[in-house]
This record gives structure tokens, C-alpha cells and sequence, in this order.
């Protein structure tokens, strides 16, 4: 009995009851408007829907054209790095076999012996004084004449060749 007065008391709560809520159902009238309703609803969220599908396509297409763009270059990057060393130590090389050549020449060299065959094998003597003309080189690997040369000079090739004052 107890548990009869529990469950009576649960169900009423305070001193009064509780009024009836109606449910009001939609009449059959409006089903037809909701389901055009719903009809173009659905067909504006398909075309949403595909709207968003190409813009993510195109976004996804352009990130992995970045992407294979990004490691080509990066893979001719590497590469150029690489061939450039090479041509370092190939440079390195070609520049201690030219200096060993170069030291190895001078060394050979003996100007004593070229100055003894010369003067007394050869003939050659050294120039006279007045034989000599000295001139302001300035820093170029070339001379360019910029004055004619006297007409009473004449050269060592010309009196080798017997041209001597003609």
C-alpha cells in the first residue's frame, strides 16, 4: 500500500493538474508546399554540394601542382649543387697540376746555360746604350704605338737585313 501512495505521489506534483497540450498535426493541405519546399531545399544543397566538391578538385589539383612544382625544383637544385662542386674540385685539381707544371718548368730552367749558348754558340750580344728606347708600358698586356717612329733610327732587324738607312 505504501508503494501505491508513493507512485500517487510522484505523479501529482503540487496542488494542481496539469493542463492537456493539444498536438496540432499539419493539415493535408500544406504537405505538398513542404515537400516542394523540401524538394528545393534538397536540390539547392546538391548544387552546393557540387559547387564545393569542384572548388575542393580545383584546390586539391593546384596544392599538388605546387607540390611536384616545389620537388622538381628542389631535385634540380640538388643537382646543380652537386655538379657545381664537381667542377670546384675539377677547377682544384686543374689548378694544382698547373702549378706543379709551372714549378716544375721554372726549375728546369737553367739561365745561366741559355745566356752561355747564347752569347757564345749563337753570337748574340748585349745592346748598346743608344740602342735601347724605353717607353711607359702603363698596365695593359699590349703596346700601341702612338708616334711614328724617327726616320734616323733604324732597327736591329734592318741592319740584320741590310737595310741600313734606306
Amino acid at each position: 500500500m505504501m508503494s501505491t501512495m508513493r507512485r500517487q505521489q510522484r505523479a501529482i506534483e503540487g496542488n494542481t493538474a496539469r493542463k492537456v497540450q493539444t498536438l496540432e498535426y499539419p493539415s493535408r493541405e500544406r504537405q505538398p508546399e513542404r515537400r516542394e519546399r523540401r524538394h528545393a531545399e534538397k536540390s539547392n544543397v546538391q548544387y552546393v554540394n557540387v559547387l564545393y566538391m569542384i572548388f575542393l578538385a580545383a584546390a586539391s589539383c593546384m596544392v599538388l601542382w605546387s607540390c611536384v612544382n616545389y620537388l622538381q625544383l628542389q631535385a634540380e637544385t640538388t643537382s646543380r649543387v652537386k655538379h657545381i662542386a664537381s667542377l670546384e674540385t675539377e677547377l682544384e685539381d686543374l689548378r694544382k697540376e698547373n702549378n706543379d707544371n709551372y714549378t716544375r718548368i721554372m726549375t728546369s730552367v737553367d739561365l745561366d746555360h741559355i745566356r752561355d749558348v747564347a752569347i757564345n754558340e749563337l753570337g748574340m750580344v748585349y745592346a748598346e746604350p743608344n740602342q735601347v728606347i724605353l717607353y711607359d708600358g702603363g698596365t695593359d698586356d699590349y703596346v700601341r704605338q702612338n708616334g711614328s717612329i724617327p726616320p734616323d733610327y733604324s732597327s736591329m732587324k734592318d741592319k740584320l737585313l741590310g737595310k741600313d738607312g734606306e
